[in-house]
């Protein structure tokens, strides 16, 4: 096929390090060489556009409050200048312009998902073009593209923004336990020089390979170890915070061993042809030569120190015995020129005419979103109302003191979370509250900083899986058929609200008082999660755990109590999506075989702080087949 020109993109350059990197990189850009790192280990939580992520989407999130806001625009990431972030502290029109700006983001993150939210800041702030007119822009522009697909796949499984935000801060605090998805990309495939680890390169191939470090070591001593970690004889490793002479000389071997790995890594990665580096060493002001102790310096010359002056001989001596190997002197940076880039002789093609149609109110739409804004008689209820139910009262009320048990535990959505999390680990171990599995909860609730209510929460989970449910007669740590979370994705092509209300006013909860949904079409996908779908004696269910505070005692958590707690927060609409979800799901699983009034039990809603009470905790509410056939109809029937 003949002979290709060189490019940048066929060399890569071999580090150990991120100094190494960074030194490499800068004594390229010199030369007008463009190039980008590879590193097997940074996280993109690590990164500042993260750091500046946790403000702007608190921004975004609560766009009334002033402090968050002027926290969010003078971070470097949105890089406004000093002469406009003047402007927006003396200028009160200029301010509520911003924060107006915001909240119609804060509309498109709450219909349309983060993701959309952080693309329309991308271009209504003109972003990109700004970075990439900087030297690290594309760096940046992959970072925060990176970042906005991490938190819109993390907020499938999140419901609100808030819990969002304390999902991006638990990441950027936990970035040593990062895993594949969170390693930062490469920021361009343009024709760039790589810069890579030596680590990442194990099983890659470059046209060219240059390792300009390769008699680079760190070696193991007293002054900078704290600790080793030795092999003894049997080959079980030790820790050891003291050590003596001897164990630090240990510990400097296996050093060179792994050093002499990577140097076998990094000399056969290249294709073609390989620049190797070697200079000679010494450590601080020391005279001393020290280049026998890295990998390249053992395998040249062994274990003994030669003069600097000498280094010559054991080179000369290596490259003579291969005709392949020519020593060269390195040049002084005086003899090197800026890259003068070849020009592309392919021609760009006429950008054809753009004709697409969009379907602008396609969205995706879920139980949270649907009911919002919640009609009352007296008005609208507000998010937080709707969000936070009755057991956000404060700690501080009289109710909330003279409370006991599990009745005076913390209220509010961070608690609520909480159990949720707890009851889903607990799925995971088939509800079975062993003594190994109590002390797992006791640790988990210590590192959650609920150590005081351990015991109030040991000792009501294990009420709670042991309480026969109302309906399907069974308690859940005797369900053997079950699955946690359950995700599903349901068509929905222009549904207007008030018709779901109509049906489930019709046949949930009848005769029972509900605030209506506010006026909203639906056109897209429906979504959600199930806390847990399971099987007994042929019939399948949906359980719901709701945390909701309705009293200071059992006798609180009657029947009737129970229905307007679940018409207050319009429950009876999330029962009416999840059931149509599995409905659906088991029209595909049993095919001819299924009948909705065989196999599918209903909807459990166990209200968790009145399992002792009349009901145990549980409002059930049953799958009718004229409502499965009406909603079936409204979202179009099942293929």
């Amino acid at each position: 096929g003949g002979f290709k020109p060189l490019r940048p993109a066929d060399i890569a350059i071999l580090v150990r390090t991120g100094k190494e990197a960074t030194a490499v990189r800068r004594a390229l850009a010199k030369r007008s060489v463009a190039s980008v790192y590879l590193s097997d280990k940074d996280s993109v939580f690590d990164s500042m556009e993260a750091h500046d992520l946790v403000h702007w989407l608190r921004a975004v999130a609560n766009p009334q409050e002033v402090r968050l806001v002027r926290a969010a625009l003078a971070t470097t990431t949105i890089g406004l200048s000093l002469d406009e972030l003047g402007v927006l502290a003396n200028n009160d029109e200029a301010f509520d312009a911003r924060c107006e700006q915001l909240r119609q983001l804060r509309s498109v993150w709450q219909s349309q998902g983060v993701l959309a939210m952080l693309r329309q800041t991308l271009h209504q702030l003109g972003l990109a073009a700004k970075w990439l007119n900087t030297n690290n822009g594309e760096r940046k522009l992959t970072n925060y593209l990176h970042l906005a697909e991490l938190l819109q796949t993390a907020s499938s499984t999140l419901d609100g923004e808030l819990a969002l935000i304390r999902w991006l801060l638990i990441e950027i605090a936990e970035t040593g336990s990062q895993n594949d998805e969170q390693v930062v990309r490469l920021e361009s495939d343009a024709d760039l020089v790589k810069v890579i680890t030596i680590h990442k390169s194990k099983g890659l191939e470059y046209p060219l390979v240059c390792l300009p470090y390769a008699s680079s070591f760190r070696e193991k001593d007293r002054k900078l170890t704290r600790f080793v970690n030795n092999a003894d004889e049997t080959g079980e490793r030790r820790l050891r915070l003291q050590f003596t002479d001897e164990e630090l000389a240990e510990a400097d071997r296996d050093r060179l061993k792994e050093d002499l790995r990577l140097l076998y890594v990094a000399l056969t990665r290249a294709r073609h042809a390989l620049w190797v580096g070697f200079s000679t060493n010494k450590v601080g002001n020391s005279t001393k030569c020290v280049s026998h102790k890295s990998a390249a310096g053992y395998v040249l010359g062994g274990t003994d120190a030669i003069n600097p002056a000498d280094w010559l001989q054991p080179l000369q001596q290596f490259a003579a015995n291969c005709p392949d190997i020519v020593l060269q002197a390195a040049e002084p940076d005086t003899a090197c020129t800026p890259l003068n880039a070849a020009a592309s002789d392919i021609s760009l093609q006429t950008s054809p005419d753009y004709r697409a149609n969009f379907e602008r109110n396609w969205g995706i739409s879920s139980f949270s979103r649907l009911t919002r804004d919640l009609k009352t008689e007296s008005g609208v209820l507000s998010p937080l109302q709707m969000i936070r139910p009755a057991d956000d009262e404060p700690d501080d009320t009289p109710s909330r003191r003279a409370a006991s048990g599990w009745h005076g535990y913390a209220r509010g959505m961070a608690a609520g979370n909480f159990l949720h999390e707890q009851l889903e680990w607990l799925a995971a171990e088939n509800f079975v509250l062993s003594e190994p599995l109590t002390a797992r909860l006791r640790r988990r609730c210590e590192n959650a900083g609920r150590g005081e209510h351990a015991d109030t929460l040991i000792d009501w989970l294990s009420t709670v899986v042991q309480t026969r449910m109302p309906g399907p007669d069974i308690a859940l740590m005797q369900l053997t058929s079950i699955l946690p979370e359950m995700e599903f994705w349901l068509p929905a092509e222009n549904i207007a609200a008030a018709h779901i209300d109509r049906l489930c006013r019709a046949h949930l909860l009848p005769g029972v008082e509900r605030p209506g949904l506010a006026e909203r079409q639906l056109h897209g996908m429906l979504m959600g999660f199930i806390d847990l779908v399971f099987e007994h004696q042929g019939k399948y269910w949906i359980l719901d755990y709701k945390s909701n505070h309705l009293g200071d005692d059992d006798a609180a958590y009657n029947e009737d109590a129970l229905a307007v707690a679940m018409a207050k927060h319009r429950y009876d609409v999330q029962a009416a999506i999840y059931m149509l979800a599995l409905h659906r799901l088991l029209q595909v699983r049993l095919g001819r075989d299924y009948d909705p009034e065989q196999h599918l039990g209903g909807a459990v809603y166990l209200f968790l702080r009145g399992v002792n009470g009349p009901q145990n905790g549980v409002c059930l509410l049953p799958a009718t087949a004229q409502l499965l056939a009406a909603l079936d109809t409204m979202t179009g029937d099942a293929a």
